[in-house]
């Protein structure tokens, strides 16, 4: 019997990096990825990620913080790992204050990536193997 893939949902408003993204990602995780906060937001209860690789410059609308809120408020065991492009010591710290697992600056290196996808997954393992809190309402 072979385990089940962990989910990622990629938010980026950049096409192009979402793509760069899944196809770094696509071999070993069902990944789902979507444009924006709202659609981030909408995609959880059908999607059910483990992880979710969250830009912190989203646009139209819902900032990247804005959606890390959302998502930790559906569900705390979702470990949230921000990406950036605009290294903000403040806004990155903020982000951890909030409850993201960790953060990448673009452009990243593959073996960071994927270190970091290894690194938040047994977070959230352990996480789901304890009395932590869970999905929201639930």
């Amino acid at each position: 019997m072979t385990a089940e893939k962990a989910r990622v949902l990629l938010v980026d408003d950049e096409e192009g990096v979402r793509m760069s993204l899944r196809a770094l990602l696509d071999r070993d995780y069902h990944v789902s990825s979507v444009g924006s906060g709202e659609a981030a937001v909408a995609e959880l209860p059908r999607f059910c990620p483990d992880i979710v690789l969250l830009d912190v410059k989203l646009l139209p609308s819902m900032s990247g913080l804005d959606a890390l809120d959302r998502i930790k408020a559906f569900d705390d065991r979702i470990a949230v790992v921000m990406i950036t492009a605009f290294a903000s010591l403040a806004t990155l710290n903020e982000a951890l204050r909030r409850g993201a697992f960790g953060y990448l600056i673009k452009p990243f290196p593959r073996r960071d990536l994927e270190l970091m996808v290894r690194d938040a997954l047994a977070h959230r393992a352990g996480r789901m193997n304890g009395a932590g809190p869970g999905p929201a309402g639930r």
